[in-house]
């Protein structure tokens, strides 16, 4: 018996002992970085200052979001911005504190506003208000965001401005003979 407990004894300290000595990864970025792009995005979304996108984007940058294409590059950001404050004038975000990784940073979000311009060519303003709860994940180098992802879910968004949910028609995959 004590033969077993001093062999796990060991067994223990040199697990504790491997695991204090792996090296750690550093972050790609500093809390000074994070904290800045915090801020930026704050300001950014909450009154469309299209100006810090350059402050906030790499050159390189894509910006990814689930309602649509990939944006790549500070232009193409800037124009999904416009859209978003011309669909919704009084866009804004509660942006949450943000958990800092090795190269990437995840933030909580809640969006709210007012659907007083078109969403779309076949979607007119319904001047209905929305909001819904996301999450942002970044990832930084050299100060400045290369990568974004945006998710939420769009199903009680878009029920919120009014729209239903049609199925498509169901059609055989195959013909049969």
């Amino acid at each position: 018996m004590k033969k077993l407990l001093a062999l796990s004894s060991l067994l223990l300290f040199t697990i504790f002992l491997y695991s204090g000595c792996q090296q750690q990864e550093e972050r790609t970025y500093t809390d000074a970085d994070a904290q800045r792009n915090h801020d930026n995005a704050t300001k950014l979304w909450n009154g469309g200052d299209i100006a810090l996108v350059d402050s906030l984007y790499s050159e390189d940058c894509v910006y990814h979001n689930a309602d649509f294409m990939d944006a790549k590059g500070p232009e193409e950001i800037k124009k999904f911005i416009k859209w978003v404050y011309t669909a919704y004038p009084d866009f804004a975000i509660t942006l949450d504190e943000p958990m800092m990784l090795k190269d990437r940073t995840v933030h909580t979000f809640r969006a709210t506003g007012t659907n007083n311009g078109p969403l779309g060519e076949n979607m007119p303003p319904t001047n209905k208000e929305m909001s819904f709860n996301g999450v942002s994940i970044t990832k930084m180098e050299n100060g400045k965001i290369t990568e974004e992802w945006v998710y939420y879910n769009q199903l009680p968004l878009y029920k919120q401005l009014g729209y239903k949910v049609v199925l498509a028609e169901e059609k055989p995959m195959m013909k049969k003979k």
